[in-house]
């Protein structure tokens, strides 16, 4: 039986009721006295455990506590009222609910804890003692705007937890401002290794998935992306390049016994009501080093991925004088039958797929279906790629220098614009959404070239990656 000292204490109580022991950081964590607190953490730290535990304390140990659960989806808020509840059920009561949250638990001294979604209107109402915050990053503002009212009258504490999300909403601005006199936040960085086990082996593969500032935010705690833009202007600086020569189309070279020969990616993003019809040609060239193998002498070649045509087609283009236009390109002696013709499939693109397979091109045709989803599935010989994937492999390989773009072409400078202003907001809920910054703005020639990177990348990422110098065999 734990005793009325073990009660008060925090990290007492979670030892001797709940049976955690925590790490050094927990432990400053659950016995931080601060009304506000503020937890920027790796992800796997333990910040739902840690959390739980404090929630779980507050409501046994004072009466008639209301404790509020707020993050980007209900179903996020649910899972940390159920390890709550996972908590709760290992004190000597019964717990209930209050009839109208099924999720909620409610103590026998009148506290209760209660999971809300993301939703402005939807959080307006509740008075609280406690507000928690999870993955606070990814709650839209106006959400963290509704919800603080609910601690006017009980002059309650605020919890905000979060991996970062980039210099932007009121998690960061909360993070980096100077605190008030009024206002002390309890700060802590829930860095590697002072928090819950992540795999060393896993560690490496995230490094080698994720862009730079991708795992500098999901690992190291840093805030790393400025606003909205996607791809930072440095990137799109290495990236052009006019040493990068565009494609040949009056080359007649034969290819076919040559050991270094190119492979190509066609992507072409068909035009939607307002949008302009978009193809973009990648080429993956293995580049001679000038440095030979020290055993075999062989000469030694590292890959390169580059963009070496662009094309934009005029709006109310007909369908079927698109696909005769690329299908003109596909035969080309240096792409027929060795390149990927990267279909966008999506809404009216399905057309278009059957008058290309009609077509019977030299080339291998793969639809790709562009989703909102989180997983990418294999339709035949098609995929479903939610956009999100698309985009993480482009900003992948322009944030490692691994992908040109021939800075001479026609269409170059539309490209690099359509780039400078591609922004990620955050909806409510936390849903992500990829597009122009302006409502007038296009993305065709992003996108197209975001199909032929992401595909790339998946698969020919070792290649790509390493070793950096590789015989041809």
């Amino acid at each position: 039986m734990i005793t009325l000292d073990e009660i008060n204490d925090p990290v007492a109580f979670a030892r001797s009721a709940l049976g955690f022991e925590p790490k050094a950081e927990q432990e400053q964590l659950l016995a931080a006295a601060n009304r506000y607190v503020i937890l920027n953490c790796h992800r796997q730290w333990g910040k739902t455990t840690v959390t739980a535990i404090r929630a779980v304390h507050r409501a046994a140990a004072f009466e008639r506590q209301t404790i509020v659960i707020v993050s980007p989806t209900l179903r996020q808020s649910r899972l940390l009222a159920n390890r709550c509840r996972e908590f709760a059920s290992k004190l000597p009561f019964e717990l209930g609910t209050d009839g109208t949250n099924a999720r909620s638990i409610v103590f026998p001294n009148g506290s209760q804890i209660l999971p809300l979604p993301a939703h402005a209107d939807r959080v307006r109402g509740f008075t609280a003692n406690l507000l928690i915050v999870d993955e606070a990053a990814r709650v839209p503002d106006e959400v963290f705007a509704a919800a603080t009212p609910m601690l006017g009258a009980t002059d309650g504490g605020l919890w905000l937890l979060s991996t970062p999300h980039g210099k932007r909403g009121f998690f960061y601005e909360e993070w980096a401002a100077q605190d008030s006199a009024t206002h002390p936040w309890f700060r802590l960085t829930g860095r590697l290794g002072t928090g819950g086990e992540v795999k060393a082996g896993f560690l490496e593969n995230e490094r080698r998935r994720k862009t730079a500032a991708q795992f500098a935010e999901e690992y190291a705690c840093d805030f790393v992306t400025a606003g909205r833009n996607v791809f930072p202007e440095e990137w799109l600086e290495r990236s052009f390049s006019r040493d990068v020569p565009p494609f040949d189309w009056l080359s007649r070279e034969n290819l076919e016994n040559v050991r270094h020969a190119p492979s190509y990616y066609l992507s072409f993003d068909p035009a939607r009501l307002r949008d302009y019809a978009a193809l973009v040609l990648l080429e993956y060239r293995p580049i001679y080093s000038g440095m030979r193998d020290r055993a075999t002498f062989e000469p030694l070649f590292r890959r390169e991925l580059r963009v070496v045509h662009i094309e934009r087609f005029p709006r109310g283009t007909p369908y079927r004088e698109l696909v005769t236009r690329v299908g003109r390109l596909c035969q080309h002696p240096h792409l027929a039958h060795r390149t990927q013709l990267l279909l966008d499939a999506t809404g009216q693109g399905l057309p278009v797929v059957e008058m290309f397979r009609e077509a019977r091109l030299p080339v291998n045709l793969v639809p790709i279906t562009i989703t909102g989803g989180q997983q990418v599935t294999i339709n035949g010989s098609g995929r479903s790629v939610p956009k999100a994937d698309l985009i993480g492999g482009l900003e992948v390989l322009l944030e490692r220098g691994l992908l040109r773009i021939a800075a001479d072409l026609p269409h170059a400078d539309l490209l690099r614009e359509e780039l400078r202003r591609f922004e990620r907001t955050s909806r409510r809920g936390g849903r992500l959404v990829y597009g122009p910054g302006e409502s007038t703005g296009h993305d065709d020639l992003v996108m197209a070239m975001a199909m032929g990177g992401w595909w790339v990348w998946t698969n020919r990422r070792a290649a790509l990656l390493g070793p950096e110098l590789k015989a041809l065999g």
